[in-house]
């Protein structure tokens, strides 16, 4: 019997650390830096490489999580614009080319270790970007139409017209988090009730217990970027901590890792990857 309560409370404490936010992180660490500027890094599931592409989301390298290895596995245009890992190994990509003066957009698997590239559907004027990444209702929406998500999913109503930009599916899948655009970022349910609006903020990274995210606050002169942070908000209680508060680096897109102790961003000021480590 004591056996049992002991391990009850183990697994209670454990909830409970990850139900919480982080109590204490590192100062951003520089990760990787490349000749060219990289940006937007993406986890694979297993927590073991991320994937980052160049700008104008031209491009893909892959990297192992201890910053050892870098190699770029594709040089397409636009071939890291809403990459995802399809597994530990295989990134889906969504290159572009122009034909006929047409952009056409087509889908592959990507090797994450030899950058053998397979396609999977043909080039085309338009296709579902929800084929992709799996989704479902009102995240589906957002990522196939984001011009008219607001018009479509009925608790945006508020909103209709303006335009839906970075949604992110929590891990649990019952919340999106997402921006609408000149209004801040939001959260609603997965079927898109329950709009709570988290203020100015962009580029949600959810941590694994779907109650808390990271995003940006992102401040820009007209023309460039002039100072950013990274804020931890739990969407619950909106409570929010700064997270960057005393470093100079300026943070644009964010991804945390699967088990939610680093997270990983761009650096608009250098071009290159920093890794902040969190306890909690």
């Amino acid at each position: 019997m004591k056996r049992k309560l002991i391990i009850a409370a183990a697994v209670a404490l454990s909830c409970c650390s990850l139900m919480a936010q982080p109590t204490a992180w590192s100062e951003p660490q520089l990760f990787i830096k490349a000749e060219q500027s990289l940006m937007a890094p993406v986890w694979s599931p297993d927590g073991s490489k991320i994937a980052v592409t160049g700008d104008n989301f031209i491009g893909i390298w892959v990297v192992n999580a201890d910053g050892t290895e870098l190699k770029q596995v594709s040089q397409a245009p636009g071939a890291g614009y809403q990459m995802r890992w399809a597994s530990p190994q295989e990134i889906l990509s969504m290159p572009y080319s122009i034909e006929n003066q047409k952009r056409m957009t087509r889908i592959e698997r990507v090797d994450a270790s030899t950058g053998k590239i397979q396609q999977v559907a043909p080039p085309t004027r338009n296709f579902l970007r929800s084929t992709v990444v799996g989704a479902t209702s009102a995240y589906q929406i957002m990522l196939d139409e984001p011009k008219d998500a607001t018009s479509k999913i009925a608790g945006l109503s508020d909103y209709a017209g303006k335009w839906i930009i970075n949604p992110a599916l929590s891990p649990d899948g019952t919340k999106i988090a997402f921006q609408i655009v000149t209004k801040g970022l939001f959260v609603c349910n997965a079927d898109g009730t329950g709009l709570v609006s988290l203020g100015k903020g962009s580029h949600a990274s959810w941590l694994p217990d779907s109650h808390n995210l990271m995003m940006t606050l992102i401040n820009d002169d007209g023309h460039h970027f002039v100072s950013s942070d990274i804020y931890c908000v739990n969407v619950d209680n909106g409570n929010a901590i700064n997270i960057t508060a005393s470093s100079e680096t300026i943070p644009v897109t964010i991804a945390m890792s699967p088990d939610g102790t680093k997270l990983a961003f761009d650096n608009d000021t250098d071009g290159a990857i920093y890794i902040i480590n969190l306890n909690y």
